[in-house]
């Protein structure tokens, strides 16, 4: 199930979760989750949609504590 979490559209990607920005600068990150699929296990891809920005290695780091954030309010949603 697709939700809209904290500005990200996060969704099931096979057995792994993606979280693409909304807003810009726009960035997609790729979470790899546990077998329980209880928590993140780690980042295993990041990547820039649409290249809006004049700093893009900062920004996709700050981004990704919010996409981790948007991912575990997700993983929280399906448990229930």
């Amino acid at each position: 199930m697709k939700r809209i979490i904290n500005g990200f559209e996060v969704d099931w990607a096979s057995e792994r979760v993606f979280a693409e920005q909304q807003t810009a600068p726009n960035y997609g990150y790729l979470f790899e989750v546990s077998a329980d699929r209880k928590r993140i296990v780690r980042c295993v891809h990041i990547s820039a949609i649409g290249g809006d920005s004049d700093n893009p290695d900062r920004d996709a780091e700050v981004l990704e504590k919010d996409a981790r954030q948007a991912v575990e309010e997700f993983l929280g949603y399906e448990r229930d």
